[in-house]
């Protein structure tokens, strides 16, 4: 099973176990042992490594759990994680459940990619838009890319649409090359 099937196993798993009102704690328990299995790679290590016994695996795993105060469904999900050997496809786990959550929420977050930082009016106007598009709750989140020399990509959920003078160039040196025959 690749990391994105073990995702979506886990994501599944989160959404039917938890109560809904209990998610965000387990993202945030997730992103938290995530960051520190990053900056440790002693830790990642030892929980992704066959050569450590599960006991050795779970007294390890309740002491950091303890030092960063998770427990509760965030403890069991973690453990359930760290115990089936699937800690190498946490960051897929984090991002699948949290696709799942929104989902669920009717909610989705659109990745605005501009020349420079959106101004909130702008930014209201595009979160309207996109929620008529998508009938969904939107958040913005807005990336900063001076190489786009204007115009602006959006990217939500696997559709992106790209407005970028950037884009605009690729587009029209395709349409080039197709109309000249040099394709």
């Amino acid at each position: 099973m690749n990391k994105n099937q073990i995702a979506k196993k886990y994501s599944r798993a989160l959404i039917n176990t938890c109560e809904t009102a209990d998610i965000p704690n387990v993202l945030e328990a997730l992103h938290m042992f995530s960051r520190l299995m990053d900056a440790d790679k002693k830790l990642r290590l030892l929980f992704a490594s066959q050569l450590f016994t599960d006991d050795e695996k779970g007294k390890a795993l309740g002491s950091v759990l303890s030092q960063l105060d998770i427990t509760g469904q965030g403890e069991k999900f973690l453990r359930l994680i760290i115990m089936q050997g699937h800690m190498p496809a946490i960051k897929e786990i984090i991002n699948a459940s949290l696709n799942a959550y929104n989902e669920k929420l009717k909610k989705q977050t659109a990745v605005v990619i501009s020349t420079i930082a959106l101004e909130e009016g702008y930014i209201a106007r595009l979160k309207n838009t996109l929620k008529a598009m998508t009938q969904k709750d939107i958040e913005i989140e807005n990336e900063i890319d001076p190489s786009l020399l204007g115009g602006f990509i959006v990217k939500v959920g696997s559709t992106v649409y790209d407005s970028s003078l950037k884009g605009q160039f690729r587009l029209l040196k395709t349409e080039l090359l197709k109309n000249t025959g040099m394709n």
